[in-house]
């Protein structure tokens, strides 16, 4: 007797083939569409700066959407500074790495200031301003020189009128600064040129 062919299977049989070429092709296309790029060998903190050591080369397939560094530009990311946390394993960004937000012996701060007490024109970041201590209700002023500084942001200001703005100082000043603006005892006078 002749065995009967069961077409379930036959079926079966044909479909598997199809989806394990289909499959192939698929691979095939995806390996041939990778890329070398740069990646996180070892954790970078935000602020820290990136070393030789922190950044390795691999093959991949980004995803659409996900930026990628090419491997020829790790040269570019070496001795900038992480603007974000960079978890090991991870494939490196372009808006990962720059300058750093603050140089060393400066500080950053934001001051809250009331109207009057900051210019009414906008001031770009890099303008070179100076803060001055004033005593409040017409009394003496604090103790202590002026301190020259660079606008950090562009200031906002707030319903009641007050402005706030982030300013760049030197390192050792930033504590009386910050006392004095808690105190509502600020000025911010523009200086001339721009950064």
């Amino acid at each position: 007797m002749r065995a009967r062919r069961n077409l379930r299977w036959v079926a079966a049989g044909v479909l598997a083939v199809c989806l394990g070429g289909l499959g192939a092709a698929l691979l095939y296309g995806n390996l041939s569409n990778a890329q070398t790029v740069i990646t996180v060998k070892r954790t970078v903190y935000r602020d820290q700066v990136i070393t030789a050591a922190d950044l390795g080369v691999t093959s991949a397939v980004p995803a659409a959407g996900v930026e990628t560094v090419p491997s020829g530009r790790i040269d570019d990311a070496v001795g900038r500074t992480a603007l974000y946390d960079l978890a090991e394993g991870s494939l490196l960004s372009p808006r990962a790495y720059g300058e750093a937000a603050v140089e060393v012996g400066s500080a950053r701060l934001g001051l809250r200031l009331a109207a009057g007490r900051i210019p009414s024109a906008p001031m770009p970041p890099g303008t070179r301003v100076l803060l001055v201590p004033v005593g409040r209700d017409g009394g003496d002023p604090p103790e202590g020189a002026s301190v020259t500084g660079r606008i950090a942001t562009v200031a906002s200001t707030l319903p009641d009128g007050a402005s706030i703005v982030d300013v760049t100082i030197a390192g050792q000043e930033v504590e009386r600064v910050a006392r004095l603006a808690a105190n509502d005892q600020l000025v911010l006078v523009r200086l001339a040129g721009e950064g």
